[in-house]
């Protein structure tokens, strides 16, 4: 390796050394672990023109640390498995993936796998990789009713409250007669509807619900009645 000797000024030294002192303290200020060069590599890069001063040294601190040396940790591990630590964390910290309360199977995994596709398009990762992550995000995936619960959001305390005026509605149709029962029946409806809304009601309960009523008090589930005798004869059912 060829040297070169060079005698400076004093001033001209003093130069270099306040470049040499403010490079390094604005590129730790910048990067706090910083690695700096030495000032014969400083010197250097100002006689060869270089204006980034970026040694060897300084390459390999940028590439095993921060943001870039993470992504790279991550990408070698496979990207689906960086997800998956998250999204199992995520739970413990309140955090929740939530779908909606009337999807069923194939609407879950058909959802899933959309999103883990788009994911791992726009990151340009391994396509191979998307039916794993798909697993993954299902499989993390809860109802937003379960979320709204485990938060104790006011929808989780309103459905709460229709759930408790559905079970009292319910019991005053079976104590109630004439007018007042389909009055109550009518309310019963609403207060389902509301309940199928807010994902505490499933179909098949409410459907049973409907079918017990029709078998304790058909009269509830026939039209009207018509003309004087009709409605005598439906006050004294409703007796």
């Amino acid at each position: 390796m060829k040297q070169i000797k060079l005698n400076l000024k004093d001033d001209v030294f003093e130069s270099l050394d306040r470049d040499y002192k403010n490079f390094v303290r604005l590129s730790t200020k910048v990067d706090s672990g910083f690695v700096a060069p030495s000032f014969d590599a400083f010197l250097l890069a100002k006689v060869s023109e270089n204006p980034h001063f970026l040694t060897e040294e300084a390459v390999h601190h940028m590439m095993i640390s921060g943001q870039y040396a993470w992504a790279k940790r991550a990408m070698d591990k496979e990207f689906p498995d960086v997800v998956a630590i998250l999204i199992e964390q995520a739970s413990s910290y309140g955090f929740h993936i939530a779908v909606r309360h009337d999807w069923g199977t194939d609407d879950l995994v058909a959802a899933s796998r959309a999103w883990a596709t788009a994911i791992i398009k726009q990151a340009k990762g391994d396509e191979t990789q998307i039916d794993v992550l798909a697993g993954q995000i299902k499989s993390a995936s809860t109802s937003i009713a379960v979320v709204q619960e485990k938060l104790k959001s006011p929808a989780s305390q309103l459905a709460h409250a229709l759930v408790q005026e559905l079970r009292e509605t319910h019991i005053a149709i079976e104590h109630a007669t004439g007018a007042v029962a389909r009055e109550k029946l009518g309310a019963l409806r609403s207060l389902l509807r509301l309940g199928r809304a807010y994902g505490n009601v499933s179909e098949k309960a409410e459907q049973e619900m409907i079918e017990r009523l029709k078998t304790q008090k058909p009269w509830l589930f026939t039209e009207g009645p018509k003309g004087f005798w009709g409605h005598v004869a439906a006050w004294w059912r409703g007796v």
